[in-house]
């Protein structure tokens, strides 16, 4: 709708006034809109204006999976590492997305790896939950952080292991091993990845970790062992696999 957006503004609209706590900017960048972007940021769009929640242009871009724009808004100054209301940053929308170009860029430009949101949720969180291991990888040889740190444990947050183990992605989960992610690592509620997979249903990530020393008996918060969790989510053939393991009824 660029011919609407020339004809208001010929009329005198105001290009910062928000709508819906949203300014034009940022809807064109939700759109996908590259030609009414450039049209805006000529006529004296800010780019880092924040939207209700604090989103900026680039944020909402990059969640949207819009290179282009991306690229366009990082030219004019968008500030790489700004941050919403629960302190996500474009990267974490871009990795949790699987938006690999989007991460390139915003990594080449100097987007923090290891920003937190709330909760210590970290971008290698969000690509691990999705399933995206090409982003897993990238963010990894960049210095990802595989182990949570206590602070980000303290305030809710998974560890990166056990956000793939959720979703049962095993190929994230093995490169994660390989790497050093502690397969004993506990999340604010105690709870350990294994009893994640159990949960989950998920055979083959339970046999992996299993094989690389996850304790079988490991208790979360509330008592509930691995065997508890896969008894309650009606998966027998993890319920005997544990108990091959040693697990105690």
């Amino acid at each position: 709708h660029l011919n609407i957006v020339e004809r208001l503004l010929a009329a005198g609209a105001e290009v910062n006034a928000a709508s819906g706590g949203q300014t034009a900017l940022q809807a064109a960048a939700e759109s996908g809109c590259l030609d009414i972007i450039e049209r805006l940021l000529a006529a004296g769009a800010e780019v880092n204006a924040a939207a209700v929640g604090g989103r900026t242009a680039l944020q909402v871009a990059a969640e949207g999976g819009h290179v282009n724009i991306v690229k366009r808004l990082l030219a004019v100054g968008a500030e790489v590492n700004a941050r919403d209301w629960c302190g996500q940053t474009a990267l974490q929308a871009a990795a949790g997305g699987g938006y690999f170009d989007i991460v390139e860029r915003l990594l080449a430009i100097g987007a923090e790896v290891n920003a937190e949101a709330s909760g210590g949720w970290t971008a290698l969180q969000a690509a691990a939950k999705g399933g995206h291991v090409n982003i897993v990888e990238r963010l990894l040889a960049t210095g990802a952080k595989v182990n949570a740190t206590t602070a980000a444990a303290a305030a809710g947050s998974r560890t990166v292991l056990q956000a793939a183990v959720k979703n049962g992605h095993l190929d994230i989960v093995e490169r994660l091993l390989a790497v050093g992610a502690e397969v004993n690592a506990r999340d604010w509620c105690g709870r350990t990845a294994l009893q994640a997979a159990a949960g989950g249903g998920h055979l083959d990530i339970v046999e992996r970790l299993l094989a690389v020393g996850a304790e079988v008996n490991a208790k979360a918060s509330g008592g509930r062992t691995a065997l508890q969790a896969a008894a309650e989510g009606g998966h027998l053939d993890i319920v005997n696999r544990l108990q091959l393991a040693g697990a105690i009824k």
